[in-house]
This record gives structure tokens, C-alpha cells and sequence, in this order.
């Protein structure tokens, strides 16, 4: 029962992407290359709770400009070996880039929660996990955190992990953002991120993990021409993933 209602879930989601590009006659896509350099994992407190750690520092054109930096944590809740409940903060500040550039750098702050499921299939390990976030914005016309906004998001994303040997691992993932609330106008869809990974654990706690993230994002302005504008980012990721 609980595959079946999260195919619908899924395809009510995928129907909503398709009306959206058939409902926009005229955008504009800017492909872009960009690298993630990324630290994440999980400390444990004790059998039950534990502190989660994510720092990420995102370039543009494979490296020489900043993109995004991106600090997010949170206490995490193991109800039991397949579900984790967490519940923190972010602190994100995104900076001009692309062919469609901000007009300054800006900060936003964002609470999240999120469930996550974890499910045996043979080899396979299927999760899903289900995040919404409460953010506030700031004025990417003025900078920092200037004539905030606030609005809401939620994201599902879908990966399949499967053991390679011991210490090899490989995944691939999808997953979707949505936002919502009174200040949302033009970008009801946010983007959609599907990457493919391969991990190497160094030691039974440290893990390296090196693959592709294509990011599909919907901006929130048009062009002069009232063209939409979508980036298509072919992103390099790189992470080093903890588990104390």
C-alpha cells in the first residue's frame, strides 16, 4: 500500500511539471557547468538521537565563481531502523551567476523538517524522504537579508542505493521541489535534481563520493520579453560523508 501511494503522489507531481511546460509557450533554458564540494553525515548522541551536519559550497563554471554556500543542521530522531525524523536550520547565501544573474548577493534562513524511510529490496535499498522548509528570503535586488520574504517548500526525493563490494557503492536519486504560499507568483515548480553517484568507504565511518547532479531550475523572474527562464546546470558533485 505504501508503494502505491507514493506512485501517485509521484505521478500528480510529474503531471504538474508537464501542464507547467505546456502551459508556457515561450522560455528560455541556460545550460551551465557548475561543482559541488560537499561534507554531510550524521554524529551520534545516543541510540535514539543524533546531530546532522551538511556544509556545501557550490561553484559556478566548474569552480572560479561562487554560486552558493550553504550551512545546514539538525537533530535527528531514529524512531527505529527504518525511519529518521529530523528537525533544524540553514543558513544560505546565493551570489550572480549564469546568463541570468541575481543583481547581488543575498542571505536566506530556512527551518526544514523531514521524514525519511528506508526499505530493504534484495540488494537494493529504496529511501524516500519527504522535506518541507519554511524560508525567508532576502531582496536579491538590495543584498544580504534586506526586505525579507517568506515562503514555503516541499521536496521528495527517490534513491536507490545498491553495494558494489564492501567498501564500493553506487546510487541514483530524483527529486523535486515545490514551492507554495502567498508570495509564490511565477515559480510553483522549482526545480528537479537527478544525479547518479559512486562511493568509495575509506574507513567503516568516512566515505568519498564523486558523480553528476543535473539540476533543472525555474527562476522566479522572466526576461524583458516576459520569457521564462529555466537554468539546465550539468553540476559535478563531490562529498565526503561521516557517520561518528
Amino acid at each position: 500500500m505504501q508503494f502505491i501511494h507514493l506512485k501517485k503522489f509521484r505521478l500528480v507531481i510529474l503531471l504538474f511539471i508537464v501542464f507547467d511546460s505546456i502551459g508556457q509557450n515561450i522560455r528560455v533554458v541556460a545550460p551551465a557547468n557548475h561543482a559541488w564540494y560537499t561534507t554531510n553525515g550524521i554524529t551520534k548522541i545516543n541510540k535514539k538521537f543524533g546531530f546532522f551536519h551538511d556544509f556545501q559550497f557550490r561553484r559556478a563554471d566548474l569552480a572560479p565563481q561562487s554560486q552558493q554556500y550553504l550551512f545546514r543542521g539538525a537533530l535527528v530522531y531514529n524512531a527505529n531502523d527504518k525511519v529518521q525524523l529530523f528537525g533544524g536550520y540553514a543558513f544560505v547565501r546565493t551570489f550572480p551567476y549564469g546568463d541570468f544573474p541575481v543583481k547581488t548577493d543575498f542571505d536566506e534562513h530556512r527551518l526544514w523538517e523531514q521524514i525519511q524511510i528506508k526499505q530493504s529490496l534484495g540488494k537494493f535499498t529504496y529511501i524516500n524522504r519527504f522535506r518541507l522548509e519554511q524560508r525567508f528570503l532576502g531582496d536579491s535586488n538590495i543584498g544580504g537579508f534586506q526586505n525579507h520574504r517568506f515562503e514555503n517548500r516541499i521536496r521528495y526525493m527517490a534513491r536507490l542505493n545498491y553495494p558494489f563490494t564492501v567498501k564500493l557503492y553506487g546510487y541514483v536519486y530524483d527529486e523535486i521541489f515545490m514551492n507554495f504560499g502567498r508570495k509564490v507568483t511565477n515559480n510553483d515548480f522549482d526545480q528537479n535534481r537527478l544525479g547518479a553517484m559512486l562511493g568509495y568507504k575509506i574507513t567503516p565511518k568516512i566515505s568519498l563520493e564523486a558523480g553528476y547532479l543535473n539540476q533543472f531550475v525555474k527562476q522566479r523572474r522572466r526576461t524583458t520579453t516576459f520569457q521564462n527562464i529555466y537554468e539546465n546546470n550539468h553540476t559535478l558533485m563531490v562529498s565526503a560523508v561521516t557517520s561518528f
